[in-house]
């Protein structure tokens, strides 16, 4: 094993961030493999700016961590004024990402337009990420 990579989906996006710490904190911080990558989906900001910086300058100091959202995220455009007047903060860096293609924007890049989207309501554009759909199966 060459490199560990914690990832998940909602609230499996909060458990890979959480489960990287315990596995952080576990492990000795000589091993090659003691600096995991960490890689989420749709996940939620989990953590008020103490614990932020704490994760961040301290339990996954060098870590890469990557968020993917997109904008028709209903679950993401709902709770984001809720995250943002508890003070929460992302841990690592947030990507915008087209739910129905294989992209990532940049920041300098125009996202696509669409008639819904200044407007999330499909919980299902809560479970496409990147053209794969990610949630429950029958």
């Amino acid at each position: 094993v060459t490199e560990i990579i914690f990832t998940g989906h909602s609230l499996g996006a909060a458990n890979a961030l959480l489960t990287s710490v315990h596995y952080r904190t576990a492990i000795s911080s000589t091993s090659s493999l003691s600096r995991p990558s960490i890689v989420t989906f749709g996940g939620p900001k989990l953590c008020n700016d103490i614990l932020a910086r704490f994760i961040r300058n301290d339990a996954l100091e060098g870590s890469t961590i990557v968020h993917l959202v997109h904008d028709k995220d209903p679950v993401l455009a709902n709770n984001q004024k809720l995250w943002n007047d508890l003070g929460f903060q992302d841990v690592g860096i947030e990507l915008q990402c087209d739910p129905n293609n294989p992209a990532v924007h940049t920041a300098a890049e125009e996202k696509p337009k669409s008639f819904f989207s200044s407007f999330a309501w499909n919980i299902l554009d809560h479970c496409n990420y990147l053209g794969v759909y990610v949630g429950p199966r029958a």
